[in-house]
């Protein structure tokens, strides 16, 4: 069975965001290369693309997360280190 597209205020509200979004990432884009940087428009253009994915824009997805890893220490051997770093 087909489901029936949400056209409720909260999908209004979002179409609305993605299009303000577009409209911004394209002058953005428009920038020239000698004023992006004091524009900031490759940050701005970048965070733009992140939200886009975020809404589910079609054609825009979100980078994948980051690897971290985390190193478990006791409290000792915390204390220890900083003792031994003095």
């Amino acid at each position: 069975m087909d489901r029936v597209p949400n056209t409720g205020p909260a999908e209004r509200e979002r179409q609305a965001e993605i299009r303000r979004l577009e409209r911004l990432l394209r002058e953005l884009e428009r920038v020239p290369a000698h004023r992006r940087y004091a524009e900031v428009a490759d940050v701005r253009a970048d965070i733009c693309r992140r939200l886009l994915a975020e809404l589910g824009a079609p054609g825009y997805t979100l980078p994948p997360a980051p690897e971290a890893t985390v190193e478990v220490v006791d409290i000792d051997e915390l204390i220890a280190g900083i003792e031994r770093g003095r």
